[in-house]
């Protein structure tokens, strides 16, 4: 069963968007794979495909795979101050636990009205559940994005995969969902590391350190992106230092948790360089900070 809506995004939301390309390997999964039905809007559209196979630790994998008409976009996480951030609700599955949804690196992109992060090309968000029972299993995943062209446009879909108790020949997803994994940010390296990350308690300025590879194709500049606590916002990063070697930004921040006590603030906060990137949740001291 497919459920969708798409209207007009309230006025905040319509961006003019410039386009960029990500090199990917998107090849479209088997059709005997476990996927859900194409849920469909203008200027794109969306699925769930999952390997129920088990891996090694027990997970089952998967992605959700959405395909944008040439000119349309969608959002990072945290897309910044104009933007619909995905979101998908598996409350209503059965036999199986959502655990986590990652992303692959995003591009700034600046319209000239707003600067936000997301993709203006297909994209597949890898999925993470574990099963909480034998037998059968429903995904079941109430799915909202935006996609804009021009204006942005709320996309809802109801996406449902059945997961076999008979797994046997099943697992012709897997090379798909191998692939969507692939694609994710690194972790830091020893040529590609974070270095210090501090918040500035009166200023409420974040400034973050990287260390960056030798190597850097001709032209590329390193950008920076973070997501935090609910609520928290993060202006466009402002490239302080670039010295080949180093690089530091200064990121302006509003509605951040209460700057007193010792807990910690995390943060998760993905550098990218060209076609490397790099992703690191890092525990901000607030208190620290003062």
């Amino acid at each position: 069963m497919i459920k969708q809506t798409n209207s007009p995004a309230p006025s905040r939301l319509a961006v003019a968007i410039g386009g960029f390309s990500i090199a990917m390997a998107l090849s479209l999964a088997p059709a005997s794979s476990l996927e859900s039905d194409w849920a469909e809007t203008e200027g794109g559209r969306m699925r769930l495909v999952i390997d129920p196979t088990p891996r090694q630790d027990g997970a089952i994998a998967g992605f959700l795979d959405i395909v944008l008409e040439p000119g349309w976009k969608t959002y990072w996480r945290d897309p910044g101050s104009a933007g619909i951030p995905p979101v998908l609700d598996f409350s209503q599955s059965h036999g199986i636990a959502f655990e986590e949804m990652a992303y692959p690196p995003p591009v700034r992109v600046d319209d000239g009205y707003a600067i936000w992060a997301g993709y203006t090309a297909p994209v597949r968000f890898p999925l993470t559940f574990r099963r909480t029972a034998s037998g059968e299993a429903e995904i079941r995943a109430l799915a909202f994005i935006g996609i804009c062209e021009k204006i942005c446009v709320p996309f809802q879909g109801e996406l449902v995969v059945e997961l076999p108790e008979e797994l046997i020949g099943q697992d012709a997803a897997k090379p798909a969902v191998d692939s969507a994994f692939a694609l994710l940010p690194e972790p830091p390296a020893a040529d590609f590391k974070l270095g210090p990350v501090a918040i500035n308690a009166d200023t409420k300025l974040l400034e973050i350190e990287a260390s960056l590879p030798a190597f850097r194709p001709s032209g590329t500049t390193p950008d920076v992106f973070v997501a935090g606590p609910a609520g928290a916002a993060f202006a466009t990063p402002v490239l302080e230092r670039d010295d080949g070697a180093n690089v530091r930004w200064s990121v302006q921040t509003e509605n951040l948790p209460p700057l007193s006590g010792d807990a910690a603030m995390p943060l998760d906060i993905v550098v990218t360089l060209g076609p490397r990137a790099i992703e690191q949740r890092i525990d901000v001291n607030l208190a620290a900070t003062k």
